[in-house]
């Protein structure tokens, strides 16, 4: 018999999207763990095929004139997400192309290929691929910003790339092939920042950042604003995912009486150091970026770690105004999950890229001009996870950021 998983949820679920919330104790790991092999294994039973971008369709399709939509994301479980978000795109995508249009399929990354230039150029390199859902991070994603802008040959194999939630504001600055879907850093500091201070009241609030790409531009990007809404920020401390032991941190966050912690990393890290938080005596407010929605992955963490908040650019209960509901019933009923913020934004960026080749064809100087003009020459996406209009830059503008919280 599977065993249950539970996810968190946001405080309030209206009584219409109760199904929903059900369905979040339901995935099984053994289809999780499949998802790990097979990069998402539900993909190849849709009515696109899935292939890797380093050999032959894996999926029953595959037809040869099929024009492929990457995803740049880990075939790990962790990635399954992205994998479904994009499957499930490609399915409707496919139903309602126009007769004689070609169909569309999910092009994975090359297995066992670590390199994020390397999996970039597999997909530039493949005229097949249209283009790119990927990459997941800011750091990764702008390091294959120049494969995907093909500078090596004047953009001559140039392909669009458009990140679900690489949040860093340089990405979509790094080259014009490359698009953004969701908000930025300076989004999810001013959203935390807003709920740190007016929600939570809180004074002293300490930072605690994981000392990376991601991580240092997230701090340079929420203690203006804590300050600014009259909040001091009494530590500022970096860490190293796996390395830093925490109870020096625990012990200074304590000392200085910290009533709020803000952690800007992984999920595994912040349960570490909210252990050892409580260890040393101390039971402020927590407060993550999105990662850290990921603290809840079983019934007994989010009895643990019950009221840590976290950003959230996308809950089903929870809809942008004039967001395309029908996504997360279309997700829960074919995976049997509640689907998250990497499913729905993966979602919308396959979506975007799929409608692009319909309206200007398979060219990818064309797919890129065209997607530059949504929002502006362009109709603006209504997606699901809301309204989608990219700025000059290829960045979503005027995106929202939620605020959830860990329950049972």
């Amino acid at each position: 018999m599977a065993r249950r998983r539970h996810f968190p949820r946001p405080a309030s679920v209206p009584p219409s999207r109760r199904r929903l919330g059900r369905l979040a104790g339901r995935l099984s790991l053994t289809a999780l763990a499949a998802a790990g092999v097979a990069g998402a294994a539900a993909c190849t039973q849709g009515s696109g095929g899935v292939a890797n971008a380093a050999g032959a369709p894996s999926g029953r399709r595959g037809a040869g004139d099929s024009l492929y939509i990457g995803v740049a994301a880990s075939l790990a479980p962790s990635g399954a997400a992205y994998f479904r978000g994009v499957q499930l795109a490609v399915d409707e995508l496919n139903a309602s192309r126009p007769r004689g249009a070609r169909p569309f399929a999910v092009r994975q990354p090359p297995a066992g290929q670590t390199s994020q230039v390397a999996v970039a150029a597999a997909f530039r390199d493949d005229p097949s691929v249209i283009g790119v859902v990927g990459h997941t991070g800011s750091a990764q994603t702008l390091d294959a910003a120049p494969v995907y802008g093909d500078v090596e040959h004047d953009g001559a194999r140039a392909v669009v790339a458009i990140t679900p939630t690489a949040t860093n504001p340089a990405v979509s600055r790094a080259s014009e092939w490359v698009f953004r879907v969701c908000p930025t850093d300076d989004d999810g500091a001013t959203a935390l920042a807003s709920f740190a201070t007016d929600s939570l009241r809180a004074r002293r609030v300490a930072v605690v950042y994981r000392n990376d790409l991601f991580g240092r531009g997230f701090m340079r990007a929420i203690a203006p604003r804590l300050a600014a809404r009259g909040a001091a920020v009494v530590e500022r401390d970096p860490y190293l995912a796996g390395v830093t032991a925490y109870e020096a941190y625990a012990e200074r966050i304590v000392r200085d009486r910290a009533d709020a912690l803000v952690i800007a990393g992984g999920a595994a890290d912040a349960a570490d150091l909210i252990r050892a938080v409580r260890r040393a005596g101390g039971n402020p407010a927590v407060l993550g970026t999105d990662d850290i929605a990921g603290i809840g992955t079983d019934f007994a963490a989010t009895q643990e770690f019950r009221g840590v908040r976290f950003t959230s650019f996308y809950l089903p209960d929870r809809p942008a105004p004039g967001a395309t509901t029908s996504f997360a019933g279309a997700y829960a009923k074919r995976f049997n999950e509640v689907p998250n913020h990497r499913a729905a934004l993966s979602y919308d960026a396959a979506m975007l890229i799929g409608r692009a080749a319909l309206a200007a064809g398979p060219d990818r100087r064309r797919v890129r001009d065209w997607l530059a003009r949504v929002g502006r020459e362009e109709p603006s996406y209504m997606g699901a996870t809301g309204m989608i209009r990219f700025d000059e830059f290829g960045g979503a503008a005027g995106k929202r950021v939620l605020i959830g919280e860990v329950r049972p």
